[in-house]
């Protein structure tokens, strides 16, 4: 007795396995990436932490308080320069005063008219005012002046502190770079402790349940499991190093499944065994060379596997009688009188045509 062949059931049916087989598939790798992600949301080092416990702190009080002070001077001397603007504008309004005043009085003096005193008055004040303005205006540019012999000197100290704290940042960058790879391959091999598991479990799945009722599921699984372990290994490991462990990896696929492959065709299994009989029947082709089945009314004709589907054989009379058929190269009995019933029947199938009797199906090897 041979094992009954499997239900594939309607074609909605099969696309909705399908379907949901897909869905379940992305389902998979989205939660195996929010597991990822949370794997990586570990904290890890930080270069501001490892500065404050590896720079002296003294220089760096220094290089804060020269900053200070720099902005400090800076604003000095930018009041100060918005102090000469008003001076300068009340100067130049002063001497325009003045100026109008001196006219005035030219005039005055000119047609043998003396000024009046509140006009001298006037004047003087005018004078006093724009010497005043001069004299104050000079105070502010030494004051200027001053302040920016402090700024270059704070300037200068600062870039004194900023090249000593740039010396003593390169060790801890150095430091912080080994820590954040370390960290970065810790963050991989935990990722990949959870990771690996699930792919030998998707391994294993597959070897026990890929050709039974639940093999789609495996296969979404397997999938999601693999892309995602595919994924990781190239975000944390080196391109140099990936791309001949994609390689070694894609190889070892390859061989498998071509070693699969010829396993199926020298110990074949018997549904696979099984399908391969019925395609050659159905296309009157001996199973085992693919020699033409020359008998009924195919007996004068000449065929392929494309053309078979295209012809009308027409009945011939005598040569419709069903009968024996053994293939002419090979020498693989393809016909046979059935035990149960006498009738002709299919040599290589496991079930009569005529009265249902059944059989072992066994592997035909040429001779």
């Amino acid at each position: 007795m041979t094992e009954p062949r499997q239900n594939k059931g309607p074609w909605i049916h099969r696309f909705l396995i399908a379907l949901f087989s897909v869905v379940a598939g992305i389902l998979c790798f989205w939660l195996l990436g929010f597991m990822v992600d949370d794997i990586v949301s570990w904290p890890g080092p930080t270069y501001e932490k490892l500065e404050k416990r590896l720079l002296d702190q003294a220089v760096v009080k220094q290089q804060v308080a020269l900053g200070q002070q720099i902005s400090d001077t800076r604003r000095k001397i930018s009041n100060q320069n918005k102090r000469q603007e008003l001076l300068r504008d009340s100067t130049d309004s002063s001497q325009t005063t003045m100026n109008q005043l001196l006219e005035f009085q030219k005039a005055n003096l000119q047609k043998d008219v003396k000024p009046s005193p509140g006009e001298q008055q006037a004047l003087a004040d005018s004078q006093q005012r724009f010497l005043a303005n001069q004299k104050q205006y000079q105070v502010l540019n030494e004051e200027i002046v001053k302040f920016n012999q402090q700024l270059k000197a704070l300037e200068s100290q600062q870039q004194e502190v900023n090249s000593k704290l740039e010396t003593q940042r390169k060790p801890i960058q150095t430091e912080f770079e080994v820590l954040e790879s370390k960290h970065e391959l810790m963050m991989a091999v935990v990722e990949l402790s959870v990771l690996i598991p699930l792919l030998v479990l998707a391994v294993v799945l597959f070897l026990k349940f890929r050709g039974g009722t639940y093999a789609t599921l495996v296969y979404a699984f397997g999938i999601a499991v693999l892309l995602k372990v595919g994924l990781v290994m190239h975000e944390h490991f080196p391109s140099r190093y990936f791309k001949y462990v994609l390689i070694l990896a894609t190889l070892a696929i390859v061989v498998r499944i071509l070693v699969h492959l010829l396993r199926m065709v020298a110990f074949p299994r018997k549904d696979w065994l099984l399908k391969r009989y019925l395609e050659a029947y159905e296309v009157f082709l001996c199973p085992v060379c693919s020699y033409p089945i020359r008998r009924g009314p195919l007996r004068y004709v000449f065929w392929t596997r494309r053309t078979i589907k295209k012809m009308r054989p027409r009945s011939t009379g005598e040569t419709d009688r069903e009968e024996v058929y053994t293939c002419p190269t090979c020498s693989t009995q393809l016909y046979e009188k059935c035990s149960n019933c006498g009738e002709v029947r299919h040599s290589l199938l496991p079930t009569c045509q005529k009265c249902g009797d059944t059989k072992s199906v066994e592997l035909a090897a040429a001779p």
